[in-house]
């Protein structure tokens, strides 16, 4: 985007700032398996329940809003179901919950966040108490967070942006959004015309069409890079 500046960032978190919970997923989809009376890999176990969750996140809107604490519940549960396996789908959230809490933050995120002299919204599918603790645990602080809890709605709708740019009183082509998911993050600010630095640690390969990010990196450097090729006042 030729001479664009942002007044303002909004960043996502797991996956963005934070590792996302892949290590303890892949853990209850291999226990699955090996319990599980069908010939069927962790992979393709991963693969349903990532469908199962998503589908049930994208009807928990307003009224039907459902904490993703209990989504990842029921879409667990529905996995066991189709899999035939015989375990506990509390014991094994236990696992994914532990990890919410206690995320293990990416190597260059401290820094990027220390010298982006932008003002930063952090916006986040997470649930409002898992969120905070994950905060204490790295030791993280940001002046705006909105949360999916908070407005009733997961990203990619449009909520959760929108409270977003509410709370910095700016347009959305004043601000640039930063996160890792391409359904949620990158489709999501583009439907409100929300600049986007697509955070695509795992390089896959995606078909733009009209979603097409504005900037993509391989890490949160980016963030410092965009900034950085427009005016070194938005970095220390």
């Amino acid at each position: 985007m030729k001479d664009f500046l942002p007044h303002a960032i909004l960043l996502d978190f797991y996956g963005t700032v934070v590792e996302e919970d892949d290590i303890p997923i892949r853990k209850i989809c291999e226990d699955i398996s090996k319990v599980s009376p069908l010939t069927v890999t962790a992979a393709e176990i991963g693969f349903y329940w990532s469908y199962a969750f998503s589908q049930l996140c994208s009807q928990s809107f307003g009224t039907t809003f459902r904490l993703q604490k209990e989504l990842e519940q029921l879409s667990l549960q529905r996995v066991l179901r189709h899999f035939e396996a015989d375990l506990d789908s509390d014991a094994l959230s236990q696992v994914l919950y532990e990890y919410w809490v206690r995320p293990t933050i990416f190597p260059e995120s401290r820094e990027v966040l220390a010298r982006c002299k932008r003002p930063i919204c952090l916006i986040s599918n997470i649930d409002n108490a898992e969120l905070q603790l994950a905060l204490k645990h790295c030791n993280l602080h940001f002046d705006w967070i909105v949360t999916s809890e908070d407005c009733r709605a997961y990203k990619p709708r449009a909520e959760v942006f929108k409270e977003a740019l509410h709370l910095l009183d700016l347009p959305a082509s004043e601000v640039l959004h930063v996160g890792d998911s391409f359904s949620s993050d990158v489709c999501g600010a583009k439907s409100l015309g929300i600049p986007v630095l697509w955070i695509n640690r795992k390089k896959k390969q995606v078909s733009y069409v009209d979603e097409a990010p504005d900037y993509i990196s391989t890490d949160l450097t980016g963030l410092l890079n965009v900034l950085k090729k427009k005016n070194r006042a938005d970095i220390r």
